[in-house]
């Protein structure tokens, strides 16, 4: 069910895959997002203890992990959606402003570009230095 939903927000996802030796059963590749809908099973004490483990390796790996249980998929399947849709809409802003702030330049490269400024400047002074003459 929150296959097809999200495939009518055409969401681009993979089901049952496996990342870092678990299977996950959503999987959006372009957000690092992992989606797990849990059924009853997943109320036993060793159950939960697993789900902590997958979650806590697949976090370590540089995944999100959002958990869902059966009922909230079909009671509230469209919050479930606009969950999804909230970390993928943070992820981009995130881009955005990564894409914005210039990348320090290392020493070196200050260095670089100060001397091609200063050769520039010396070409325009003699323009037969850059020639050999």
């Amino acid at each position: 069910m929150l296959a097809a939903k999200l495939q009518a927000e055409n969401i681009v996802f993979l089901e049952n895959q496996q990342l870092e030796g678990w299977e996950v059963d959503i999987y959006l590749p372009r957000y690092y997002l992992v989606v797990e809908v849990d059924g009853f099973y997943h109320l036993s004490s060793k159950q939960q203890a697993r789900d902590l483990e997958k979650d806590s390796q697949l976090r370590a790996a540089g995944y999100h992990v959002l958990r869902f249980t059966n009922a909230q998929v079909y009671q509230e399947g469209s919050k479930c959606v606009q969950e999804i849709k909230q970390l993928i809409a943070e992820h981009n802003h995130k881009l955005k402003e990564a894409g914005k702030l210039e990348k320090p330049k290392m020493n070196w490269q200050k260095r670089l570009a100060e001397l091609k400024e200063q050769l520039k400047n010396e070409e325009k002074k003699d323009p037969g230095l850059d020639r050999g003459q």
